[in-house]
């Protein structure tokens, strides 16, 4: 775990366990010294191994915690996604043009935004995965946009075999990817782990369903939209929860939800 702050006694010493060094430090009453412990990094941050490794960067006296802005953004844009796919309520897949706002400004820039956030702490693989979604939810947007037009290019529109096979080849690549950050978030824990598996599931169901439409079999092809639905269903019930327990973290609850530390797990090998 990284050494947030200096642990003070009542004489205002501090002693720096990590370089053996006393130095004297002006007490303050109103910032007192902040000591987090394995298991709050672990709720607070998604950084593989532990929690930000910048020194004073990672203060929680001068710097918030990001990550709950982009767990909640990516859940604003996908919580109504999946209900759609899903056909609830009498939805379909066009009602998703009644939340383009929530793709552009919640899940794209919001997912963004907490990125670089994540990037100035330190933080690369919670900076990797936000900016890489938040682009997404960015690429989506204009996709399905109708100012956008872009089904328009082609001649039979969205019915078009080489527009959803494109579509297909698109979410092919993000269940790739997804198996990459599921592989890696196996050093975070496992609500983390949860929500990259259930998201290849997702992003391979649309795949599907893309591919069967391309091929003309559109009863098929709504069935695979419904599984994708269902598979993100099972996603944002991992983000709401991880979400809840970075709030209640933030505002320092007596409790906290546990998700599994894996920081321990898979470590690298030493090289004697």
């Amino acid at each position: 775990m990284s050494h947030i702050a200096p642990l003070n006694n009542h004489n205002g010493v501090a002693h720096d366990s990590e370089k053996g060094s006393v130095e004297m430090e002006e007490p303050t009453a109103h910032q007192p010294g902040i000591q987090l412990t394995a298991a709050q990094y672990e709720r607070l941050f998604f950084q593989p191994g532990g929690g930000p490794r910048k020194g004073d960067l990672s203060n929680p006296r001068q710097f918030g915690n990001p990550t709950a802005l982009a767990l909640i953004s990516y859940l604003l844009g996908l919580t109504p996604t999946a209900c759609i796919l899903m056909s609830w309520d009498g939805t379909a897949p066009t009602s998703l043009t009644a939340i383009m706002g929530a793709f552009y400004f919640a899940g794209g820039m919001g997912m963004t935004i907490a990125g670089v956030l994540e990037w100035v702490l330190g933080n690369t693989f919670p900076f990797v995965v936000f900016t890489t979604f938040g682009g997404f939810w960015l690429t989506l947007a204009v996709i399905f946009d109708p100012s956008k037009e872009v089904a328009s290019a082609f001649t039979d529109g969205t019915s078009s075999p080489a527009f959803n096979h494109g579509l297909e080849f698109f979410f092919i690549a993000w269940a790739v990817l997804c198996i990459l950050y599921f592989i890696a978030a196996l050093r975070t824990n496992v609500v983390f782990a949860y929500v990259f598996l259930t998201f290849t599931l997702t992003f391979a169901s649309l795949a599907a369903a893309y591919r069967e439409a391309g091929l003309g079999n559109s009863h098929k092809a709504v069935i695979m939209l419904k599984t994708a639905g269902a598979c993100g269903f099972a996603n944002i019930i991992g983000g709401w929860y991880l979400a809840a327990g970075l709030i209640m973290a933030a505002v320092n609850m007596p409790f906290g939800l546990p998700v599994g530390d894996l920081t321990r797990f898979l470590n690298r090998r030493k090289v004697d």
